[in-house]
């Protein structure tokens, strides 16, 4: 019986020796499982302890050093689940969706408007030219009845046969003019209207500036080995681009109007004549020198006598609003350093859609005489429409991983676009849609 309770003693001891091998050698990547199994290990020797315990009083110091055993071999599975628990890689999957968005800051929108001139044209505020002789005069032909203010001359009896009359008068002596006896007459009026005026077309730009765009971004990257991943990405992103100029000017005219106070000379043929002294009335039926009944020649002279102006000059106001979607569809490839940051290139296909309103506005303004400014005419142009504009761009990027799901990074692109090229009223413009964009987002992996 002693001899069995040697045995069953041994036996113990040397499950206790195995288990605690066992458990000191125990690899970290063996898990829970392999622990578990060490303590059912544990649990049958202490089973057999028990045994050990009814049948042999001398066991006690087996088993005091089976316990001892135990206890070390505890310390040492407390030791690899602390080990366990400190190491925790950051795992990226080898095929992985990514969704993005961000904000960036577009250089683009070079506006160019070619302003045609204005269909307004200036009215006529004055009228038109016009004369007037002084009343009396008559015509410069013809045996008729004149009158002057100096004198007059009338047909005569002798009118019929010889074109001549004693019928005239004359008040002063600077009226005999050698061989001329002269006539005068006031009363008369010239009004003259000129109306030059010039037109040219103009233009205006408007610089691109850096325009807010939001973006929204998909791509599926798949691991290519050695820290590359590529594949297909998508990208989404809107801007407002817009641009307007006042107060153009494509027409100038002006209207003058000069208006003349007029005075006839009438000049009477003396020659061979001994005229009397003035004053000098004659009469139908007087003996006197026979005075020619039709002048020999005539002159006006002008006397300006108030002058009126009328400028004209219009004024155009031309805008244009631009919603521009831009759909990029490319491939892009990434590359991930040891680290947690990465660095990306992408390039592809642009459709924009440039959803646009553009507007003319034409007024022609009038100032009379260094007046008020009187707007006497308008006119007013709309057009709109949505393009389809093709590009392409290329695109770099760098970033870092902040966990398996969250990336956070900032980009550079440049886009080479179609250029939007429209027309509205007499005006024709371009929008230049080619340039460069800043942007920084955040990217969500699953």
């Amino acid at each position: 019986m002693q001899i069995n309770n040697h045995n069953n003693f041994f036996t113990m001891n040397l499950k206790f020796r195995f288990a605690s091998f066992a458990l000191s050698v125990l690899p970290v990547a063996a898990g829970d499982d392999v622990i578990y199994s060490a303590k059912s290990g544990l649990g049958s020797a202490k089973s057999g302890l028990g045994s050990a315990k009814s049948g042999l009083g001398s066991a006690k110091s087996g088993l005091g050093s089976a316990k001892s055993g135990l206890g070390s071999a505890k310390s040492g599975l407390g030791s690899h689940k602390e080990i366990i628990a400190q190491i925790q890689p950051l795992s990226v999957p080898n095929d992985r969706w990514n969704f993005g968005a961000g904000i960036s800051w577009r250089k683009i929108g070079n506006i160019n408007f070619n302003t045609g001139n204005t269909n307004l044209a200036a009215p006529s505020v004055f009228g038109n030219s016009s004369f007037t002789q002084p009343a009396g005069i008559g015509a410069e032909t013809g045996a008729i009845a004149r009158a002057y203010d100096n004198g007059f001359v009338n047909p005569g009896p002798r009118t019929p046969a010889t074109g001549r009359t004693t019928d005239y008068s004359y008040q002063t002596q600077d009226q005999l003019q050698g061989n001329n006896l002269l006539m005068t007459a006031t009363g008369g009026e010239r009004r003259v209207i000129d109306q030059p005026s010039t037109s040219s077309p103009t233009s205006w730009r408007e610089s691109d500036n850096w325009e807010v765009s939001p973006y929204f971004s998909l791509s599926h990257l798949i691991d290519m080995g050695n820290g590359w991943s590529a594949g297909p990405d998508l990208t989404f992103s809107y801007t407002s681009i817009g641009g307007r100029q006042g107060e153009l000017n494509t027409l100038n005219a002006n209207e003058r109007r000069n208006i003349f106070d007029v005075r006839a000379i009438d000049s009477f043929d003396s020659t061979g004549l001994i005229l009397p002294n003035p004053p000098y009335t004659g009469s139908p039926g007087a003996i006197a020198p026979l005075l020619p009944v039709e002048p020999a020649g005539r002159n006006f002279i002008d006397e300006l006598r108030s002058t009126d102006t009328a400028l004209f000059r219009d004024s155009i106001n031309e805008s244009l609003e631009v919603n521009l979607f831009g759909l990029s569809l490319g491939a892009s490839a990434v590359y991930r350093t040891d680290s947690r940051f990465f660095a990306g290139i992408g390039t592809g296909l642009v459709l924009n859609i440039a959803d646009w309103d553009a507007s003319r506005s034409d007024q022609l303004i009038q100032v009379t005489n260094g007046g008020a400014p009187l707007q006497i005419g308008s006119a007013g142009f709309h057009n709109s429409g949505a393009d389809v504009l093709f590009g392409y761009y290329l695109q770099g990027s760098v970033g870092y991983q902040i966990n398996d799901s969250w990336t956070i990074e900032a980009n550079t692109r440049y886009d080479w676009n179609e250029s939007l090229r429209e027309s509205v009223g007499e005006s024709d413009f371009d929008l230049n849609l080619t340039g460069l964009t800043l942007g920084v987002g955040a990217n969500y992996s699953f």
